[in-house]
């Protein structure tokens, strides 16, 4: 016998969004997808909500996720709250198809979407609310704990190349983080949220949504501030090059920042001490601390807000990482204790508009900044420096969208852009090597940027109190001179046909953009999808992208790292198979993929093709609760199998990259996400993750891979090991408490190291490889209790 009340509920959900498809635009709804209102009464109550939601992340136009020519997961508000996720950086570890590394560094995780591995985030587009975040000098998302999540109402995200649609850099895929939208309350309706959190490492947060309606007025606006410590070094797996001691070894560091006895004047200088007079000086302190000695402090901020008046709104968006250097580099080259900033600020004007044609227009005006800087203690080649670091970057955009519906089946859409960058070439640094950037105040008496004279460059072992490493004066962003920015201009227009023939629809898409450095390129889409019935959809999918070349690899080489201003931009052709499917108990999406990649990039070159195959299962699952008077269990299960290979490899003894095919490399050929929510009774709610990654070789520029180091004594995988983690929750009408553990079974593990992640594994000698191998992860469970309160 059919329940009648969840019945009549489903029922209720179903017609709502049927109607709020059909009623807003009619371009909304299309022939092809379900006819909700024929189904009988068994076949809605297996329809799953979130396909029928509309989305216009996959084709820039309203769209259900169930006719959306992609693969995609969302990961909404309420799967947020039970989760009990913090921040944009919890969730990526959670996401099928991304293999993601926790670097607790200036980048706090580098994640590497289907199995394409860059030295950061670059390749998969970052938006919010449609609008690009990744920083404009090395096209980084920063997946930090920046962004307000109150606000956030779900995050999309896409796999395979969108370029026909979004242009440049939507390569890999795309994450649309969107935010709660004030339009859709009732006039005279409002709400205010506020999260306080606090946990392990004294790490707190305060998390703030507030939005409201009058009218045709409204307003929305969210805020975070979010401060820790970190981890202490030993709370992390063993690896040699985070020993703490090597932090102030005065044969690396000299007397000063290491610890020993000033040679002048006899006199003990603690770790720290820069100018050797004995004490550590307030104006010698990093973060309130000292150097030498292991620290690693984290201060994020964020702001947005959106005022809007009918068809016309105005925002802001403003977010500033401000990260210590953890584990990320080895110790015997970096101090931790120092500051990267990361920070980004948007202000735009967005109107909708409908023509009496019945055409749609969407103008979007934007301006944003990024800003990379910050501090850098480093030795190298028995040299020894405290250098300041500034990139500063500048962009407008301007672009339209239109849709117009020529029939009931049949709907064409479209888009033009054009945006003007100003870009830093090199960062401008001081106190560093010369010719390895461009600092203002240079001492004119330093001869390769070494000396005592001011450069900042000095020998440890000639360190003393009256010969010490200098402090750097701060170079703003109006100091970088004409000859070091470049101004760049892009063009881009495509069009977009949307077909539906009974059960089967049709997206053919074509995109030209034009830069002014890299010249002209055409990305084509199409996609076929047919819906058997109503708990069958397949789908076949082509796309291609390109990835420009992003400006700190043109120019921007310096000690570490090369650029190459021949660059080609890298190209990707994606083939997919899709198949969804409604079941009972279980909703099973599973994609199998073939991408071919041109010219990608690595270590300042173009190193020739990669190919990646992959299949990637989402099953989303819910059972009858064995709890009385509790709704049902609910929860995800995701496989990923990857298969990464590379057409060059780096050949660590020749220091060169060579022509051989072979494994790409810190690519994890298998990993299962699980989780199960379990409600238990009314107010209570428990939530358990697991995530499984399977052993994986290490990328071929890691010296650890014997098979591309003759030097190597064995070969040195990242071993495979098993998360789990268990969100607890108490929730009422207005107040929400909460419990969240991670690490419940104290797993002890290395992650492959990032970018070059040359340091090796010879404790004994270093040899200026700057990036860790291997990086160690928290060993301990990691407390967070959160109170939210709703208004």
């Amino acid at each position: 016998m059919i329940n009648q009340r969840p019945a009549a509920l489903t029922i209720a959900i179903l017609a709502s969004l049927m109607l709020s498809n059909y009623g807003h635009t009619t371009e909304r709804q299309s022939a092809s997808d379900v006819k909700l209102h024929e189904m009988s009464l068994d076949d809605l109550l297996l329809q799953r909500v979130e396909l029928y939601r509309d989305s216009k992340t996959a084709s820039g136009t309203n769209e259900t996720i169930r006719n959306s020519p992609a693969a995609m997961v969302v990961i909404n508000a309420e799967d947020i709250k039970r989760r009990g996720y913090d921040s944009l950086d919890e969730i990526m570890d959670d996401l099928p198809g991304f293999d993601t590394i926790v670097t607790n560094g200036t980048m706090q995780v580098v994640s590497y979407q289907r199995g394409y591995r860059t030295p950061w985030t670059q390749r998969t587009l970052l938006l919010v609310n449609g609008r690009v975040d990744n920083n404009l000098w090395n096209h980084s998302a920063q997946l930090s704990r920046q962004y307000p999540i109150n606000i956030i109402e779900r995050i999309e995200v896409l796999y395979g190349p969108a370029g026909a649609v979004y242009g440049p850099n939507a390569f890999l895929g795309v994450i649309n983080i969107i935010t709660k939208d004030s339009r859709e309350l009732a006039p005279g309706e409002s709400y205010l949220k506020t999260t306080f959190s606090a946990g392990s490492y004294s790490s707190s947060s305060v998390d703030l949504a507030a939005g409201g309606r009058e009218g045709d007025l409204y307003y929305n606006f969210g805020g975070r501030l979010f401060s820790s410590h970190e981890a202490d070094i030993d709370d992390y797996s063993s690896w040699g090059f985070t020993n703490p001691e090597l932090l102030s070894d005065a044969s690396i560091w000299g007397v000063g920042i290491g610890e020993g006895v000033d040679p002048v004047t006899s006199v003990y200088s603690p770790p720290g001490d820069i100018n050797v007079n004995g004490t550590v000086d307030p104006f010698e302190q990093f973060n309130g601390k000292s150097i030498g000695r292991y620290e690693d402090p984290s201060d994020n901020i964020g702001v947005m807000g959106e005022l809007g008046y009918k068809q016309l709104k105005a925002g802001y968006l403003y977010w500033k990482t401000d990260e210590g250097y953890g584990p990320y580099y080895s110790f015997a080259d970096a101090q931790p204790n120092s500051s990267w900033f990361h920070e980004s600020r948007q202000f735009y004007i967005e109107h909708n508009g409908k023509t009496s044609s019945g055409l749609s227009v969407d103008t979007d005006v934007v301006y944003r900044s990024s800003q990379v800087y910050g501090d850098w203690v480093e030795s190298f080649g028995g040299s020894v420096s405290i250098s300041d670091w500034n990139s500063y970057n500048t962009a407008v955009r301007i672009e339209q969208k239109y849709r117009y519906t020529l029939t009931d089946t049949m709907q064409l859409n479209g888009g033009i852009k054009y945006e003007k960058k100003t870009l830093t070439k090199t960062y401008m640094i001081c106190n560093y090597f010369d010719g390895l950037g461009i600092c203002p105040e240079q001492a004119a008496g330093s001869v390769n940027g070494a000396g005592s004279d001011g450069s900042g460059v000095v020998d440890a072992a000639d360190i003393d109190s009256s010969n010490f490493t200098s402090f750097p004066p701060t170079v703003r962003g109006e100091d970088i001179p004409g000859y070091n920015s470049i101004n760049t201009k892009d063009i881009g227009a495509y069009i977009q046909g949307i077909w539906d023939f009974g059960r089967t629809r049709y997206n053919l898409s074509l995109r030209m953009d034009d830069n002014s450095e890299y010249g002209t390129e055409v990305n084509p889409r199409g996609a076929f999808i047919y819906h058997s019935d109503a708990f069958n959809t397949y789908k076949i999918i082509y796309g291609e992208a390109f990835q420009e070349p992003a400006p700190k690899d043109l120019y921007g080489d310096f000690n570490g790292r090369l650029a190459n201003s021949e660059l080609k931009p890298e190209k990707v052709r994606n083939i997919e198979f899709v198949i969804v499917n409604q079941g009972k108990n279980l909703l099973s999406d599973s994609s199998l993929f073939y991408a071919n990649y041109q010219n990608a990039i690595a270590s300042g070159d173009n190193v020739g093709g990669r190919d990646i195959y992959g299949f990637e299962y989402r099953g989303k699952y819910r059972l009858p609760n064995f709890l009385k008077d509790s709704s049902d269990i609910t929860g995800n299960i995701f496989y990923t199998y990857t298969r990464a290979m590379s057409d060059r490899q780096y050949d660590n003894v020749a220091g060169q990259w060579i022509d051989e095919r072979s494994e790409q490399g810190d690519i994890a050929p298998h990993k299962v996400n699980f989780m199960v929510n379990i409600p238990v009774g009314v107010k209570y709610n428990v939530n358990l993750m697991a995530n499984w990654l399977s052993s994986r070789d290490l990328f071929s520029q890691n010296p650890l891979r014997k098979e591309f180091n003759s030097l190597a004594d064995v070969d040195t995988k990242a071993e495979a090991y098993t998360k789990v983690d268990i969100n607890i929750l108490y929730q009422s009408k207005d107040i929400e408490y909460g419990l969240k553990i991670e690490n419940i079974f104290e797993e002890e593990y290395l992650l492959p190291g990032v970018e070059s992640a040359t340091s090796g594994n010879n404790f004994q000698i270093d040899n200026d490889g700057f990036q860790n191998s291997l990086l160690p992860q928290v060993k301990d469970r990691v407390y967070m209790i959160y109170l939210t309160v709703k208004l």
